[in-house]
């Protein structure tokens, strides 16, 4: 501020110092080159006479002065509030441009945890439908093994039942032909011991030869 204030009353100053004395020099020396012609015809101008050159001084301070007057109470205030204005809103701009800045790397880191986390979760749920999926497939496997033997020994028993229905049957049948075969040749009935002792041994034979 203060230095805006001191370059433009300095260009004021030298402005002033450069046009007016030039011009008010040259007008007045012009005249009295004139009236010298007049008077002498022979004679010419070879300069300005001092008393000249005091008034030209006093009348140069006294139209600075008098410029700076009205500069500083018609268009300085205006010029330096104008000029205020813009360095205040250049300011606020920089400013607003650093929040701007500011907020949006603050909304980069957060966009980026976010991601990370929502990577982690989704790393996480990977993981854990994995391990689901291997305890499922254990499970299942447990149960498919648990099945198949339980069918295994159904089966086995279902067919020693059948086995022993059918050894039975064929016993029955065996020890009733036995039974008459040898009432035939003998010609007489077996007594009870007899004819057990028979039925087990050819029952111990046919089991023998059936396994």
């Amino acid at each position: 501020m203060q230095m805006r204030k001191t370059l433009i009353c300095g260009l004021c100053l030298v402005a002033i110092a450069g046009w007016w004395p030039a011009s008010t020099a040259t007008a007045i020396a012009a005249d009295h080159g004139a009236t010298a012609g007049q008077d002498d015809g022979d004679s010419h101008a070879t300069g300005v006479p001092l008393d000249f050159k005091g008034d030209l001084a006093l009348w140069s301070l006294v139209v600075f002065l008098t410029f700076v007057f009205i500069l500083k109470k018609v268009a300085w205030k205006p010029l330096a509030e104008g000029l205020d204005a813009r360095e205040q809103r250049i300011r606020s701009d920089i400013e607003a441009a650093e929040t701007a800045r500011v907020k949006a790397e603050e909304m980069l880191a957060e966009h980026a945890a976010k991601l990370e986390g929502v990577q982690e979760e989704v790393r996480e749920i990977i993981a854990e439908a994995r391990r689901d999926a291997e305890h499922t497939k254990n499970e299942i496997m447990a149960v498919a093994q648990g099945e198949a033997e339980a069918t295994r020994e159904r089966a086995v028993a279902d067919v020693e039942r059948a086995r022993d229905q059918a050894l039975k049957e064929l016993f029955d049948q065996v020890a009733g032909q036995v039974a008459a075969a040898t009432e035939h040749v003998l010609g007489r009935s077996l007594e009870p011991g007899d004819q057990q002792r028979l039925i087990d041994e050819a029952l111990a034979q046919v089991t023998g030869e059936l396994d």
